[in-house]
């Protein structure tokens, strides 16, 4: 029972919308017209799918504040998912010529609002001129981002480490840190390295996990503070981490005989991003424990009875960031679940979109769908998808997993998608058995749904 705005996020998250809501209703009498209020609806509207009310309860908060300005996030999120991208840039526009609205706050709109529509020229044109340091330096990784999704990684990452990753970046954004003990590129290398979370969610852990092979292949012991290798075991082949041991001794990396430090997914990224690329590997990651999931597996594949099984996580609106934009909601994927009768569809979704999904009379039908337990490990889940046919997924760390296992997956993403993508349509040199699925327009979900049906279609045959 909520009873405190404190309580809402972990209800927003578990996808107990309707909850939200009763509590926001009782609260709208006293305090309906104030801009937290409204922005906690926005956000409870969001995360349940409602994205037009979203953005109508944004625009509201934009036109009657002068002081507030969280709702830019929420407002440009749902915007870009429902391919709104002149109305977003409009509420860009008025903010920047509003009488009295702090001009620092509408330059950090521009960056933030601009990033998430793909403006990335107008990113890569703004100027930190009499700004305080720490938005010099919000400005500064943005650039980076959007120079890395404009014009290929190689031409961004030397700008995003300087401005994200370098030490003196997290002494300016992340002042809490240890910044003596950090490892951000330095050549010599301790014979101790901890990789840490910062900023970084499983996805990146995953993706940029490939590093460490390298690392361990020079004489660098390795230890994950994250706990990931209690969920998968690093298993890059030994040709592909001699590949990239070699090449770091190229550029000059050499390993102490003692010392310990510690770094976090994006210091490995683009601190070893210009000596060793992207580091490809067909298959990097191993599941700890695959007879975990023998039960789970064995019913699947008998209600399956031939079919091929597919695991789908279609939205990350239960996570702690703002992804709509990079999510599918349940009504989406009709035109999928009815057209594939080849398929066994593996339900991993979770939040909102999973209660949804539970009150759809499709997940009755147990000779399509198998909907996993909500208290599935992540363990068990990387388990699971390795030991599928294929996994259909968003920009989320499942998907991850499954590329990092080397699965056949499809990797939706919107037109704007995140800069790691960079600009080809169909493929990422980050996993070579990953396919993605790109929205020609912003915000054509139909679109990347009838590609979604159209490339698994073809894998029948």
């Amino acid at each position: 029972m909520i009873d405190h705005y404190d309580q809402i996020l972990p209800k927003l998250y578990a996808g107990e919308i309707e909850e939200c809501f009763r509590f926001l209703d009782e609260r709208a009498a006293t305090d309906g017209n104030t801009p937290d209020y409204l922005h906690w609806r926005a956000l409870a509207h969001l995360r349940g799918g409602e994205f037009l009310r979203t953005v109508d309860l944004g625009w509201q908060i934009t036109r009657t504040s002068n002081t507030f300005g969280f709702q830019l996030h929420s407002l440009c999120d749902a915007c870009a998912h429902l391919g709104l991208k002149e109305v977003a840039l409009g509420i860009l526009d008025y903010v920047y010529h509003k009488p009295d609205y702090p001009r620092l706050h509408a330059f950090l709109w521009n960056i933030y609002g601009c990033h998430y529509l793909g403006e990335d020229q107008r990113v890569l044109d703004l100027q930190a001129d009499n700004v305080p340091e720490h938005s010099a330096y919000v400005l500064g990784h943005h650039q980076g981002r959007s120079a890395m999704r404009l014009n290929g990684i190689a031409n961004g990452v030397e700008l995003f480490h300087r401005y994200w990753s370098s030490p003196e970046a997290r002494r300016v954004l992340f002042p809490h840190v240890d910044v003596e003990h950090y490892w951000c590129g330095q050549r010599v290398l301790p014979a101790h390295l901890t990789l840490r979370s910062i900023a970084s969610g499983h996805g990146d852990h995953v993706n940029w996990v490939r590093y460490a092979g390298a690392l361990q292949a020079l004489g660098v012991q390795i230890a994950f503070d994250d706990a990931s290798d209690r969920i998968y075991r690093f298993a890059m082949p030994e040709a592909d981490t001699a590949r990239d041991a070699e090449a770091l001794r190229a550029a000059g990396f050499v390993v102490a005989p003692d010392g310990a430090l510690w770094t976090e997914p994006f210091a490995l990224f683009t601190s070893l991003f210009p000596a060793i690329g992207y580091a490809p590997s067909a298959r990097y990651i191993e599941p700890i424990d695959t007879g975990a999931v023998d039960g789970i597996v064995g019913e699947i594949r008998r209600r399956a009875a031939g079919r091929r099984c597919v695991g789908i996580f279609w939205s990350s609106c239960e996570s702690a960031n703002n992804f709509a934009n990079r999510s599918l909601t349940l009504p989406d994927l009709v035109p999928l679940f009815d057209n594939t009768p080849d398929i066994h569809w593996v339900i991993m979704q979770r939040g909102f979109e999973r209660n949804r999904w539970l009150n759809d009379a499709r997940a009755q039908d147990y000779e399509r769908f198998s909907t996993l337990s909500d208290d599935m490990t992540l363990a068990q889940s990387s388990s699971l998808i390795d030991r599928l046919d294929a996994f259909v997924g968003n920009d989320g760390g499942l998907t991850h997993i499954a590329g990092a296992l080397g699965k056949p997956c499809f990797l939706f993403l919107n037109q704007v998608a995140e800069w790691r993508y960079e600009q080809d349509p169909h493929r990422t040199p980050w996993y070579p058995s990953m396919r993605l699925v790109r929205a020609r327009r912003l915000g054509d979900w139909a679109d990347v749904v009838r590609n979604l049906q159209r490339a698994l279609t073809a894998g029948a045959h």
